[in-house]
């Protein structure tokens, strides 16, 4: 795992999700914690084929996560993150973290490709 605030990347064994805040710094800006939930999102689309998404979830710890996604006619970017509060921008956020599963359903519900991405931050 890798935490957005200090940078310290680190490893949890254990069979619950793990406790949601860095060992280093005790940032919560780390990984899920076991599952994403959606509960919200939200889509802006123009004529030209301009698509902006915003989805919301919350981990099994209860910290939200909002991913921002650009998109034109098919083809994404991951924009923009924000976990329990703190923000990565781009390029931050694109080349550091990969849409989960359920956040890449969210995404193909709207007919847009989740975009492909580097690690896990997410």
């Amino acid at each position: 795992m890798w935490c957005h605030q200090c940078g310290n990347e680190y490893g949890y064994i254990g069979d619950e999700p793990h406790p949601a805040h860095c060992p280093a710094c005790h940032s919560s800006c780390v990984p899920p914690a076991g599952s994403l939930t959606v509960f919200d999102r939200s889509c802006w689309q123009n004529a030209n084929g301009l698509s902006k998404l915003w989805i919301h979830a919350v981990d099994e710890r209860g910290r939200s996560f909002e991913f921002t996604i650009a998109a034109r006619n098919a083809e994404s970017k991951l924009v923009r993150i924000s976990i329990d509060g703190v923000v990565l921008d781009y390029p931050t956020a694109n080349s550091v973290c990969r849409i989960p599963p359920s956040i890449a359903e969210e995404i193909a519900a709207f007919g847009i490709d989740a975009p492909d991405s580097g690690t896990v931050c997410a």
